[in-house]
């Protein structure tokens, strides 16, 4: 019971101060020896009541507690967990790292790296594109079943074409879907915007819910289908170990579940 009292009170301290701190820090505010707060922060970041930041090696509360909370604080939660890992993807890819989650038939960016490079893709945060156009909208979709993606567009006739490459058929829709199902991530050429090639890949929770997907986008000279291939191992690691952060169950299920949709919609 005084090794529960003492988490407890870890917890409590975490929640009040609402943001990382080390283990001396805890230490000094709790009046506990620096081994006992280590051995039992090393037990909540097991069963994910905490997380520990792999920059700053401090702690902060983890995606369980948050799962217990309301849409927002777990919509906080995933940023931050997704944010350390997209900056590591950005500096070894050097191109453009976003995440986006579905909003209806829409994708919406949430997080985003940009490129520093002079031709870059420059999107903002809260941007919205069509799903259907975009690698990170095919990987969200694909998580869901026929029924909900039927009627997800049963008011729609044919869709928006953004450019000559977009699809535009729910039949080449589908088709597309089925392939991103089977091989586990989604490419985009060119199909959102003339010039821009992308590729997705997804992030799944706690519950082996898909909750949002992380993308590497460029100029199509940069990101030939050779670079694309070349860089598919970083993105799907990245993504990887997003979910395992999560908590998420064999890191790659097959994308059967609904994908839980942004807190903001």
């Amino acid at each position: 019971m005084k090794s529960l009292a003492k988490a407890l009170s870890i917890m409590d301290l975490l929640v009040s101060k609402n943001e990382e701190m080390s283990v001396t820090e805890i230490s000094n505010a709790l009046e506990m020896p620096k081994g006992t707060v280590h051995r039992i922060l090393s037990s909540l970041v097991k069963y994910k009541y905490a997380r520990q930041d792999l920059e700053t090696k401090k702690y902060g509360l983890g995606i369980r507690f948050y799962m217990m909370q309301s849409p927002l604080d777990r919509f906080k939660a995933l940023r931050a967990v997704m944010n350390p890992l997209m900056r590591e993807l950005y500096l070894k890819c050097k191109e453009t790292v976003s995440a986006a989650s579905l909003v209806d038939d829409e994708i919406e960016y949430i997080e985003r790296f940009e490129s520093e490079m002079l031709l870059r893709v420059s999107i903002r945060v809260g941007t919205r594109f069509p799903a259907h156009c975009t690698a990170t909208g095919k990987v969200l979709l694909s998580a869901l079943s026929e029924a909900e993606l039927t009627q997800l567009y049963k008011s729609r006739g044919r869709l928006k074409k953004c450019t000559e490459t977009s699809i535009t058929s729910m039949r080449d829709l589908k088709k597309s879907l089925e392939k991103t199902r089977e091989q586990g991530y989604a490419r985009d050429s060119e199909e959102t915007l003339i010039g821009v090639n992308c590729m997705a890949s997804p992030i799944y929770n706690l519950k082996g819910e898909m909750v949002a997907a992380i993308s590497i986008s460029g100029p199509r000279e940069r990101m030939t289908p050779e670079k694309v291939d070349e860089m598919m191992p970083l993105l799907q690691e990245t993504t990887a170990k997003i979910s395992q952060e999560l908590g998420a169950p064999d890191i790659a299920p097959a994308p059967t579940k609904k994908p839980a949709r942004s807190a903001k919609s």
